[in-house]
């Protein structure tokens, strides 16, 4: 009978590790959805082309589009209290400090009134389709 016992409870704690193991991987494919920070990385997008219109580089945000001076994504991961990643915005074209300078104030602004996620921003002085050359790399946390 003790035997009988012993292997019952040797399956269930096997099927018991097997499931804990699906639903591990089960969320850490679900976790890193490019979504995550959408609302954020708008209000930062947006923010970049308010200052490249600021700057003359476009006339208005249709022009900054059509001339694909900006990009972004949204990925990251958030559970509870933990929280990796944030929104990146890719500016191309630009080798001017003072226009990195005032994109780095506007989102600095944005940063604080979302109290957050993380920003990176990645400046390059080449067009988007074209072999990137890095102008600058700032990250706002």
């Amino acid at each position: 009978m003790i035997d009988a016992l012993r292997k019952v409870s040797r399956y269930a704690l096997k099927a018991i590790g097997v499931l804990l193991l699906l639903w591990f991987f089960l969320g850490i494919a679900s976790m890193g959805y490019s979504h995550t920070y959408y609302q954020q990385a708008q209000a930062y997008f947006e923010g970049a082309q308010n200052v490249l219109i600021a700057h003359g580089l476009c006339q208005n945000k249709n022009d900054c589009n059509k001339k694909e001076f900006l990009f972004w994504t949204a990925g990251g991961i958030k559970i509870g209290q933990f929280d990796y990643g944030g929104p990146t915005i890719y500016v191309y074209e630009v080798s001017s400090p003072d226009v990195v300078g005032d994109l780095v104030k506007a989102f600095g602004e944005i940063y604080k009134k979302q109290k957050g996620p993380k920003l990176t921003v990645l400046v390059y002085e080449t067009k988007h389709r074209e072999s990137k050359t890095q102008f600058a790399s700032v990250k706002i946390e």
